[in-house]
């Protein structure tokens, strides 16, 4: 993940509410799969990228653990969403143990389908962010050549003052 994806979620966590989070850990989660696959790929071609590909597989493992203690278990539909997700997490584990791609595909086919699910809940969800006291923040295009900045609105004043 590059650091401009990682500043993007960053923004997007800052303004996400409960729901909005689900959205955000599923697609961490892809880009981690995806790198991790990329490095696979250029393992089998002769170069050494499995360190690359573990390390990947382990962030997307720690993505998807948070993604499931976000599921309550007490639910119905909660409890059949969480079995699918740990039968992705077994295949995660199973990759990471073989070192090589166990059904990756399959699993992102699976949490892509989940995540249509999880902005349907979002597009209902009415709830504040969850994370109080951060600055609202407003891009927009200057009279520069085409840059992108962005604005802080709000008191700047964070912290205690001596």
């Amino acid at each position: 993940m590059t650091d401009e994806l990682k500043k993007e979620f960053t923004l997007r966590i800052t303004q996400a509410n409960h729901s909005g989070l689900l959205l955000i850990a599923c697609d961490m989660e892809k880009i981690y799969i995806e790198d991790a696959l990329a490095a696979y790929g250029r393992h089998e071609e002769g170069l050494q990228d499995i360190k690359e590909y573990l390390k990947n597989m382990n962030m997307a493992k720690k993505v998807h653990n948070e993604l499931m203690s976000s599921i309550n278990p007490e639910d119905e539909n909660g409890r059949k969403v969480l079995n699918v997700l740990r039968f992705i997490y077994s295949k995660y584990i199973q990759s990471t143990v073989k070192r090589k791609p166990c059904e990756l595909d399959r699993c992102q086919k699976m949490m892509d389908d989940l995540r249509v699910g999880f902005e349907k809940i979002h597009e209902i969800d009415t709830e504040e962010p969850v994370m109080k006291n951060v600055h609202q923040i407003y891009a927009g295009l200057t009279y520069g050549k085409g840059t992108l900045n962005e604005s802080l609105e709000g008191d700047y004043n964070r912290g205690f003052k001596a």
